[in-house]
């Protein structure tokens, strides 16, 4: 198992350039869907980090897998605060905000678990045609990787 102390995390500056994207499947499975929008003028490459290398970097620290094996089960990484869900991939300080909606809310608490997908490749989207074609591109080139996770539950005392 992948532990924090295991894994390097980009910089804060890189995850907030990183899209979210969720839905909910016809089946009933809520998705979200992770892709770098790039940012310019921040370094040689025009970001902080190489945008494939952070992905990747975030993908490990969740637990992701790659398209064409089973979809690892990463653990509750997704938490409710205030009716508002929030990703965490690990940064000890900061988690990522999820734009969903409430039928998107009500299925990762009602049945979870969650498909989350990340690409590696920047994209500067358009609209859903370009996310798709996007996400087929990344597909094709191995730049994808994926996992269920769940909703991780607020405690709550047996007093």
């Amino acid at each position: 198992m992948t532990t924090l102390l295991d894994v390097r995390l980009p910089s804060v500056t890189f995850a907030a350039g990183i899209q979210l994207s969720t839905g909910v499947t016809r089946g009933a499975v809520p998705t979200v869907l992770a892709f770098h929008v790039p940012t310019y003028g921040l370094g040689p490459a025009g970001v902080a980090e190489d945008v494939p290398t952070g992905m990747q970097m975030i993908a490990r620290s969740l637990g992701l897998g790659p398209l064409g094996t089973p979809p690892p089960n990463v653990g509750e990484c997704i938490e409710m605060r205030r009716g508002t869900p929030f990703l965490d991939y690990g940064h000890p300080d900061y988690t990522l905000g999820l734009p969903a909606n409430s039928a998107w809310r009500e299925a990762a608490q009602r049945s979870g678990p969650v498909l989350i997908t990340l690409l590696f490749e920047p994209l500067w989207p358009r609209g859903a045609a370009e996310v798709d074609a996007h996400y087929r591109h990344c597909v094709s080139r191995g730049a994808v990787e994926y996992g269920f996770a769940l909703v991780r539950r607020p405690f709550t005392s047996s007093d």
